[in-house]
């Protein structure tokens, strides 16, 4: 292991009015008890093993207590974005990534590579104040990393523990999305070395794939047949198709939203499209301004026909579903379709899959979507899709039933599968997971793994003596709505409404700062729990906060499974 380090102390003498200073210098590892981070200092640098350079950061507090909090970053996307695109997908809003110049296309957003120590600056200050030092590494390459994830962190347990942090007690992990499966794979690879972990809003590149799948093939057969969706062209022409497509989904988001299209080329509704597409994929029917049940308040005062007439939405709880489903779709469009680039570029590239070849590792030949409509969904919007006209729910169905099916290329999905990953099992070690109830990536991925963990093995024998230390917490939204209105105005007011919501249980990864910091708390106690009075007292501590469902048996919907229809 490579180490070149640099160090910047963030104690702050006010009284003599000193400057922040950066002192960088690369010293060797066999130096690094020399060289450690000390208390009130961020230091920062590179570590190098086989898969590539990493930088990494450290945090130390002045009251330091022992525990480092290891964190892993998300997923960010392995190709730059260009402006157009990148700006209204929040790229250019991101810390992970930072503007450059596309060549032949001008202005883009490209993955910085670098290192965080937390998902926000407020959870960040937090555990600072509380005593927790805090580390993270960025990766060596960009897109879907797992290995490059895993190989950075154990490089930063390495050099901590050679002295790169005095006063170490323990090292807990923590990520979210990617990072969440990083940091399962990281413990799993290195349980003697990490006490606890915290995955939050799990994702799998598996999961991805096949809710990626589901919604660009709906897409593909009820809006825009022009989509390539998958099966990217090899090297340059793959990415201008890939860029394609996520220009003109957004165009096409867009355009439904300010009413400037309703009807697609294939001749569907766009907006019902869409929201059939976000149904089978098994995405939420809320987003941070929508709440799926508040209707515009002109609709008591004109009534439903007055309101529509002037313009006012939504009119229906539906329509807000519907609304809502836009934003949502185009909270997954980034990474879903980089992602579907990334990893068939690197299946083409491991397993030699030639340019005249499909490179799809995932397919949907004998998918019955029919049956990946549930009965409650079906019964929830039925009325919905009737208002475009009779019949229109049963004619989109038959057409996704007749539709062109993409078959997986086996030796590019056996690649993929193949990726280091987190399985479900149970090392005695604490697992506290966290998801949001209506989380773009589904918790029900965190409630199969939490449950995975609890019916292994050694899960069932912890469980039977109580000694169980693992657990799922659910942030939740407010349960009057949160959807909300200037007065007399048309639309909603997203700011209101994201006011309101309080950034809990809606949209990617909404936790609070208080949620986090709590779960990192329960995860900490029930490191130090001996006894099943013990464990039953650490998990209390995540139920505590606000915004955190208390039902202790809640349990998610499953995510789709659309091989499960096939026959």
């Amino acid at each position: 292991m490579k180490i070149s380090l640099s160090r910047r102390v963030t104690a702050v003498v006010a009284a003599l009015g000193l400057a922040l200073v950066a002192v960088p210098a690369t010293v060797p590892a066999a130096n690094a008890d020399d060289n450690a981070c000390g208390l009130g200092e961020t230091c920062d640098g590179v570590l190098s093993g086989p898969l590539g350079a990493s930088a990494f950061k450290i945090k130390v507090p002045e009251n330091f207590n022992g525990t480092v909090l290891l964190y892993s970053k998300q997923y960010s996307a392995g190709v730059p974005i260009p402006a157009g695109i990148g700006v209204p997908l929040g790229y250019a809003d991101s810390p992970y990534y930072s503007p450059m110049t596309i060549p032949g296309l001008g202005p883009g957003y490209a993955a910085n590579g670098s290192a965080h120590v937390a998902p926000s600056d407020g959870v960040e200050s937090a555990l600072l104040n509380q005593g927790y030092a805090l580390a993270g590494t960025g990766l060596a390459r960009q897109g879907w990393a797992v290995a490059e994830g895993v190989e950075a962190g154990e490089n930063l347990i390495k050099y901590i523990n050679g002295g790169g942090i005095e006063g170490v007690k323990q090292i807990m992990a923590w990520g979210k999305s990617m990072g969440a499966e990083t940091t399962q794979a990281l413990i799993q690879n290195n349980p003697g070395k990490i006490a606890g972990s915290l995955p939050m809003c799990m994702a799998s590149a598996e999961f991805f794939g096949e809710t990626y799948m589901t919604a660009v093939y709906v897409w593909k057969t009820l809006i825009d047949p022009s989509l390539q969706g998958y099966n990217y062209a090899p090297g340059q022409a793959g990415y201008a198709q890939a860029m394609g497509d996520m220009q003109k989904m957004l165009t096409t988001l867009g355009a439904v939203a300010s009413g400037q299209a309703t009807v697609s080329s294939a001749g569907y509704p766009i907006a019902l499209s869409n929201l059939l597409a976000g149904l089978l994929a098994g995405l939420p029917t809320v987003s941070s301004t929508y709440d799926g049940v508040t209707v515009n308040p002109a609709v008591a005062t004109l009534g439903t026909a007055g309101a529509s007439a002037g313009g006012y939405s939504p009119l229906s709880s539906g329509q807000s579903a519907a609304v809502a489903m836009l934003q949502n779709i185009g909270g997954i469009l980034g990474t879903g379709i980089t992602l579907q680039y990334d990893l068939e570029q690197r299946a083409r590239t491991i397993g030699s899959i030639p340019a005249g070849e499909s490179a799809a590792y995932v397919g949907n030949v004998g998918v019955n979507y029919n049956k990946l409509l549930s009965p409650e969904q079906y019964g929830e919007f039925a009325d919905t899709f009737a208002t475009a006209g009779p019949g229109v729910l049963d004619a989109m169905m038959a057409a996704l039933a007749a539709g062109e099916r993409v078959k997986a290329n086996p030796v590019a999905a056996k690649i993929v599968a193949g990726l280091p990953s987190a399985s479900a099992a149970y090392n005695n070690k604490p697992t506290v997971a966290l998801a949001g109830t209506y989380d773009l990536r589904v918790p029900g991925v965190t409630g199969d793994f939490v449950e995975g963990m609890a019916n292994s093995k050694k899960g069932k024998k912890a469980d039977k003596k109580g000694m169980l230390k693992a657990v799922a917490y659910y942030s939740v939204p407010p349960a009057d709505g949160w959807t909300s209105f200037e007065p007399g105005a048309k639309s909603p007011s997203a700011a209101l409404s994201a006011l309101k919501l309080g950034g809990s249980g809606v949209g990617s990864c909404p936790f609070t700062t208080d949620q986090t910091v709590a779960a990192v708390k329960a995860m900490e106690a029930l490191a130090k729990a001996d006894s099943a009075k013990g464990v039953t007292a650490a998990k209390r501590l995540g139920y505590k906060v606000p915004g955190i469902n208390r039902d202790r048996q809640y349990r998610p919907l499953p995510p789709k499974d659309p091989a499960a229809t096939v026959g």
